[in-house]
């Protein structure tokens, strides 16, 4: 859905998804965090970054615990990250 820019229906669709890994798997797992960056990717798409920043930021946080600061999927969070900032003319904050 975010992809045809229905942004709505693809954050419907992660809610529902996100409710059900922490159900099933909790709330530090790994599968937690790359919804929230999925969420993150859609608000980032909607030119919401407050709310994308928010999402990026749980993600990072499970991955981090549960990974280590030098995991990939870390970095790809923290680049992210950066393009927001980037996006936002924040140069030095990304």
């Amino acid at each position: 859905y975010d992809n045809q820019g229905k942004y709505a229906m693809a954050l419907e669709q992660y809610e529902k998804g996100l409710a059900v890994q922490i159900k099933a798997l909790g709330k530090d797992h790994t599968d937690v965090a790359n919804t929230y960056n999925n969420m993150a990717t859609v608000y980032d798409n909607q030119g919401k970054d407050e709310m994308a920043l928010e999402q990026y930021g749980k993600s990072l946080a499970i991955d981090i615990k549960a990974l280590g600061e030098d995991h990939p999927d870390v970095a790809d969070t923290y680049n992210n990250i950066a393009s927001v900032y980037a996006k936002q003319g924040k140069d030095e904050m990304a």
